[in-house]
């Protein structure tokens, strides 16, 4: 959890926006919302922007939590502590999402996004009151995971007040599936500390050949990385100039590898401790099931066309789509999917956009291949 929190705060330092990120929640504190400039930079922007916003909320809502601790004093059982010591293999990171987008939908979307445009209910004052209201309302909800009924005091829901101050201003510049992400990305640092999978030689030998995977694609590459930054703009486009079949796979060898060797590093608990050898499709199933996959992801990112007008979070809602497929059996193997699986996915989404179907089936076919010794190690750990 340190780790993580660490490499985000150097992220957001790197990029430096801070500075941006501090003086709008000054202004949302000071009741100078409308001063807040909304979504005015690019789609990649927004995701260093949530990034510096968790990093600034994390140590508040710890903070906030240490304070009704030391009021209260220590509560007894935790549902979300239960959950995580029940947790088998299943596809954990489909609920958790979920389950923080209807969050979002509560307290944020239908308090700040649908009841301000009632005319008689909109302007400051009222933005203020709902915001109040909603946050407060989302907070108390989560008395409930208290199992002792003397354990549910007002205060003890204090963290996640504070915590909601920042996701508003992340739906207040960016809108619902921003602040869907700030308030995800929070709960996968916390989530990190539950770990069930012993680190052992196995895990090195992986770390070794994805740092390896790593190295070689890198040093393969002829096209600048910063390329793919067309990805991450409003209206992105997908066929990146001079780029052909070969750029594209070492782009996408290159990344996840990249991704996979940080937080194999932080000792992240892999999503695939439950694997059954025996179930998994031989050849004559991975050629059926690989047109069949690119012909739903076409079918998929179209049919989305016809709800969400930008194509960037076109991508992302179906790379989170493509994400829930993948299982887990703990909090640090959800975090892992969020950091790890859901970039990877929409990197592949964009890669897949830019190429034709049989470009597609050869480029998914390579990258099985190339991912067959990582495959073979986890089947050899028990």
């Amino acid at each position: 959890m340190l780790g993580t929190f660490c490499l985000l705060w150097l992220i957001a330092w790197k990029s430096q926006l801070f500075g941006l990120v501090g003086s709008d929640l000054i202004l949302l504190l000071a009741g100078k919302v409308s001063e807040i400039a909304v979504g005015q930079e690019n789609f990649l922007t927004m995701f260093l922007v949530i990034l510096a916003t968790v990093v600034i909320e994390l140590p508040c809502t710890i903070f906030a939590g240490l304070a009704q601790g030391a009021i209260l004093g220590q509560s007894g059982k935790h549902s979300i502590n239960e959950l995580f010591r029940s947790m088998q293999e299943g596809n954990h990171f489909r609920t958790f999402f979920i389950m923080v987008l209807l969050e979002e939908i509560l307290a944020r979307w239908f308090f700040l996004g649908l009841l301000v445009k009632i005319p008689f209910i909109s302007g400051t004052i009222a933005f203020y009151l709902l915001f109040l209201i909603g946050n407060s309302f989302w907070a108390l909800v989560h008395l409930k995971n208290f199992q002792r009924e003397e354990d549910r005091n007002i205060l003890r829901v204090l963290p996640q007040f504070v915590a909601g101050i920042f996701f508003t201003y992340i739906f207040v510049k960016y809108g619902l599936l921003a602040s869907v992400l700030a308030h995800f990305a929070s709960n996968a640092v916390i989530f990190s500390m539950h770990k069930i999978q012993r680190f052992n030689a196995i895990d090195g030998l992986i770390i070794g050949y994805d740092g390896l995977c790593a190295l070689v694609s890198y040093a393969l590459m002829t096209k600048p990385l910063s390329d793919a930054m067309l990805w991450f703009v409003e209206n992105p486009t997908f066929v990146l100039p001079g780029w052909g079949f070969w750029d594209y796979l070492k782009l996408s060898i290159f990344i996840p590898a990249c991704l996979s060797v940080i937080f194999g590093a932080l000792l992240y608990d892999r999503g695939n401790a439950g694997k059954n050898p025996e179930h998994e499709p031989g050849p004559l199933g991975y050629l059926i099931g690989i047109p069949l996959a690119i012909w739903l992801l076409y079918g998929v990112y179209y049919f989305l066309g016809i709800f969400v007008a930008s194509v960037s979070y076109r991508v992302l809602v179906l790379a989170i789509l493509f994400t829930f497929l993948q299982k887990g059996a703990s909090g640090s193997a959800v975090s892992r999917t969020f950091w790890c699986g859901l970039p990877g996915m929409y990197i592949a989404v964009c890669i897949l956009q830019a190429m034709s179907f049989w470009a597609a089936f050869g480029w998914m076919v390579l990258t099985a291949v190339i991912h067959l010794p990582t495959n073979t190690l986890i089947k050899l750990d028990d």
